[in-house]
């Protein structure tokens, strides 16, 4: 009986240990400011905040998944860094393992829902950038049941309206881009871009944790499938001028700012990304930009050739680059045309309908091998 109560005594105190987070203001904005030291890549700040929270919640998902966010922002890109990334999703599986401890307690419910929506939801993203739909599908399939609690929850905690967000746009999105998903898929709940979008804006609008991945996926979303170019400019410079040491938010923001023909502030700063980094990201980045400027700013073609080749053979990762080298095919797609190297020009523009997925990409690509053959 005495070593019952003891062990009653002890889980109890670690329930202590879990709190409730969500519901924690004080440690929540703690939180928050390491967040926005994270996202600004000053790592160093980010860890001492963070440090106050983890020792608050030394048992919390919350402390799983802070680290897992300060892994992946300090490997960029984590996906090419096999070291880095097994403690990534061994992060996010402990917070799954930390989660589901609480989430038998009806009062913790919420809170570990949330937790597990967020770790299973960066388990798939990785996977999908591995470029293992059926393994990304499977984790989905893995949150299905947590999604369908958390839309108990998403009418008084915008915490949860990024998850249904991102649920009922790429509900619809992903089998369309990934036909090999269906099968698995096909029983799911059925969702709805316009509904995504709008709970994607309220929870940049309205939520702590998820507003700044809200934001990138608003930025991705509008580029890559909505070809809402001005859309996506007005999250990208939130970004930015919020986060002005972050180079992933800068290049997602030249970007933006050179699909909306805004040439001379895209020049303005990517000439100061080439000068400042030298990680492959910015380098393939910066010069797939400075050739898209010279194409269609300056028409300077043979700069634009030079750079476009520069960047292509450089590999490409997946989740930063993939699409910029299949804008630089198209590019040097087009320069051929107006060359009239018609050889060359349907070479490239088959090798871009091979890694492209950008919507407006591969559209300009087929339309305008169609024109020439």
């Amino acid at each position: 009986m005495i070593f019952k109560t003891s062990i009653l005594f002890f889980f109890l105190l670690s329930l202590q240990s879990f709190g409730q987070f969500l519901d924690d203001a004080p440690n929540k904005e703690t939180t928050l400011k390491g967040l926005d030291y994270l996202y600004n890549q000053q790592f160093e700040l980010a860890d001492k905040t963070f440090e106050v929270v983890k020792s608050q919640y030394p048992n919390h998902p919350v402390k799983y998944l802070i680290n897992a966010l300060q892994i992946q922002w300090e490997n960029i890109p984590i996906d090419k860094n096999s070291a880095a990334l097994t403690k990534y999703i061994k992060e996010l599986n402990d917070c799954i393992t930390s989660a589901k401890v609480i989430y038998k307690e009806p009062k913790y419910k919420k809170e570990a829902t949330f937790f597990l929506l967020a770790a299973y939801g960066f388990i798939a993203l990785s996977h999908n950038y591995q470029k293992d739909f059926l393994a990304a599908a499977n984790e989905a399939k893995k949150a299905h049941g947590y999604f369908n609690e958390s839309k108990k929850y998403k009418n008084s905690n915008p915490e949860f309206l990024f998850a249904s967000g991102l649920y009922n746009f790429y509900r619809v999105q992903y089998p369309e881009s990934h036909p090999l998903v269906k099968p698995i898929i096909m029983f799911f709940d059925n969702g709805n871009k316009t509904t995504g979008l709008a709970e994607l804006e309220n929870s940049f609008k309205n939520s702590i944790f998820s507003r700044n991945e809200a934001a990138m996926y608003l930025v991705n979303i509008n580029i890559k499938y909505e070809t809402n170019f001005k859309k996506s400019l007005t999250y990208s410079a939130i970004l930015n001028s919020r986060y002005p040491n972050n180079f992933i938010f800068k290049i997602k923001h030249i970007e933006c700012l050179l699909l909306n023909n805004e040439f001379e502030d895209a020049k303005t700063l990517n000439d100061n990304l080439l000068k400042t980094r030298k990680d492959r990201v910015s380098t393939i980045s910066g010069l797939i930009f400075d050739a898209y400027y010279n194409e269609h700013q300056t028409k300077n073609y043979q700069s634009a050739l030079i750079n476009y080749a520069k960047a292509l053979k450089m590999p490409n990762d997946d989740r930063y680059t993939k699409e910029y080298h299949g804008m630089a095919y198209l590019g040097m797609a087009r320069i051929f045309v107006i060359q009239n190297d018609l050889v060359k020009a349907k070479a490239l523009y088959k090798e871009c309908l091979k890694i492209a997925e950008y919507g407006w990409v591969v559209k300009a690509a087929k339309s305008e091998l169609k024109s020439i053959l």
